[in-house]
């Protein structure tokens, strides 16, 4: 088995009274995007009001890295108080979202019980897409 080739990374928080403010505050870091429950948000063709509040925290993308380190990257970069995310993660819907490119047959990922143990203790799910092209292996 092989690496899987690509990996899209986020930390995700919603919640219809979600202020992404005191979420980066309570964090320790600004989020990639953010919103507040009926903010507008205007896209290059259309417009919506914003059904819940977000808070996204994207992993810069990292060819060729493996999964657990960029994983590891993230959550360094936030508060280690496991009281502060217990609290966010009981009151909002949360998780560690990962879309994963697979670039042909039979590749995969591996989670140490380390890596299992902190995203359990923060309360967070790992929410996984797989993606895999059309065609197989020539060999």
């Amino acid at each position: 088995m092989s690496e899987v080739s690509e990996y899209h990374i986020s930390l995700r928080f919603f919640g219809d009274d979600l202020d992404p403010k005191v979420m980066s505050a309570a964090l320790g870091v600004q989020p990639t995007s953010s919103c507040k429950k009926g903010d507008l948000f205007k896209g290059k063709v259309s417009e919506r009001i914003e059904k819940t509040g977000r808070w996204l925290l994207s992993v810069p993308e990292r060819p060729g890295e493996s999964f657990e380190p960029q994983i590891e990257a993230l959550l360094g970069r936030l508060t280690q108080d496991l009281a502060i995310w217990r609290q966010l993660t009981q009151k909002y819907n949360a998780d560690l979202f990962c879309g994963l490119w697979l670039g042909r047959s039979n590749q995969g990922m591996e989670l140490s019980p380390l890596l299992m143990r902190k995203l359990a203790e923060r309360g967070l799910h790992l929410g996984l897409d797989i993606y895999a092209t059309d065609k197989e292996d020539d060999g």
